[in-house]
């Protein structure tokens, strides 16, 4: 079955290439229901009308159906009794949160992935995160928690794959494609659809021991005006805003709700998060990976480091995290120049075989 997937539709160039990536879409005035905020060192454009479309639910419906999600994929990862590698589950959402739908008038999307049998979705989930390793492999590396158990598919029995099922199933039944299938990535961008998901298949003695806590979004979009304030005031004291090129970083970043919520007061004042520098630190291997989904989902460009480290213990975490990922980045472009070289030697063989017979 040819799916209607769309695996490249939500990546940035790579972050190797020296071309700019394209503006992402722009809207004049932030989602319904929310304002731009103002703060002591700098003021929020006025917002001026919002352009003719259709109807957008509320933000508050979009978080309202994020915490639902949860709660579906939870309950049905142990209702299944899936087992205690929470890793699976996560993700499975977090490459269903990389996909849309390639055609908009084509068969519908989750039509197709709902009749996909056990092991069809198996062969889903590992093209899913091959094809965005090409794209972005620094992100798609410090996913690995995510998808590795997909690289031994001879290990993976029909229990695993039965759950695999179900879990998929709940989260397309609870509107995962709503919350993150959109072209434009405001869109995407209105809610952290993971951060749920994580906080529900944790015992509360592990998020008590990890000190992980889901801050609500009111509370990161207020951080982040009062973040992109103080860099608007290191700029220039006559400053009206950020400025492409400025970095903004997260230390304790969980699975990048801050960041979520800082790309989308950047583009709700005409200004585009790839042309800045994004960087968060997380001490949990799962949380880290989830924000270098985030990453890709958000649309926050090629210039995204996430480091999985403790930024006390380590003022350098990003630092080293951002060498990790030039090694990912060449290790990649070596993978690919031996296929391509594969390739060109395949075809040249078919066209000697070809000459010969005829």
């Amino acid at each position: 079955m040819d799916l209607q997937l769309d695996l490249f539709a939500a990546l940035a160039s790579e972050p190797d290439e020296p071309s700019k990536p394209a503006p992402a879409p722009r809207r004049t005035a932030p989602p319904a229901a929310t304002a731009p905020r103002t703060s002591t060192t700098t003021s929020a454009p006025a917002p001026r009308a919002k352009p003719a479309g259709r109807e957008r639910i509320s933000d508050e419906q979009v978080h309202r159906t994020a915490a639902a999600l949860g709660e579906a994929v939870a309950d049905a990862w142990n209702r299944a009794h899936g087992g205690p590698d929470i890793a699976v589950p996560i993700g499975l959402i977090a490459a269903l949160c990389l996909v849309r739908q390639r055609d908009t008038n084509g068969p519908d999307l989750k039509a197709q992935i709902l009749a996909q049998k056990p092991r069809e979705l198996i062969e889903m989930y590992q093209q899913i995160w091959a094809g965005h390793w090409q794209a972005r492999p620094d992100l798609i590396d410090r996913a690995r928690i995510l998808h590795e158990w997909l690289n031994e598919p001879d290990a993976i029995d029909d229990h695993r794959a039965y759950c695999v099922k179900v879990v998929t199933e709940a989260a397309l039944k609870a509107g995962i494609l709503d919350l993150t299938g959109h072209a434009d990535p405001i869109d995407r961008s209105r809610t952290d659809a993971l951060s749920h998901v994580i906080m529900l298949l944790r015992s509360n003695g592990a998020r008590q021991g990890l000190g992980e806590f889901h801050t609500p979004p009111s509370v990161t979009d207020m951080i982040a005006e009062v973040m992109l304030a103080e860099l608007s005031a290191e700029t220039s004291m006559d400053s009206k805003g950020p400025a492409a090129g400025q970095h903004i970083h997260d230390p304790a970043g969980g699975s990048g709700g801050m960041l979520r919520a800082a790309a989308q007061s950047l583009r709700w004042r005409g200004l585009d998060p790839a042309d800045f520098v994004w960087s968060m630190v997380d001490v949990d291997a799962i949380a880290a990976a989830c924000g270098a989904v985030n990453a890709i989902v958000w649309g926050l460009g090629p210039n995204v480091v996430v480091a999985c480290d403790n930024s006390l213990a380590n003022p350098r975490a990003v630092e080293d995290a951002r060498a990790h990922a030039r090694r990912v980045i060449e290790h990649r472009n070596q993978v690919m120049g031996m296929a391509r070289m594969t390739a060109a030697i395949r075809q040249t063989q078919a066209l000697l075989e070809s000459a010969v017979a005829a």
